[in-house]
């Protein structure tokens, strides 16, 4: 049985948003990922556009025609 859980850090304690219905002394694996807010993301996504604006990528490799790309023999 798995559950997905939400909570909060306080003063180094996991505190879950809902009870987690398992008896005490119950062994569990937990994974701890931090959420990210669709603002954080927003940034992140922007930030990376500023960057590529500023440097873009260059390969430096051959730039083929549409008819090199769909030669047939």
């Amino acid at each position: 049985m798995s559950t997905r859980l939400t909570g909060t850090i306080e003063d180094g304690v996991l505190k879950f948003d809902e009870p987690l219905g398992l008896p005490n002394h119950s062994r569990v694996t937990v994974i701890v990922e931090p959420l990210i807010t669709t603002e954080q993301r927003l940034a992140a996504w922007d930030s990376t556009e500023a960057r590529l604006r500023e440097r873009p990528i260059n390969s430096g490799g051959i730039r083929f025609t549409r008819d090199e790309l769909h030669e047939r023999d």
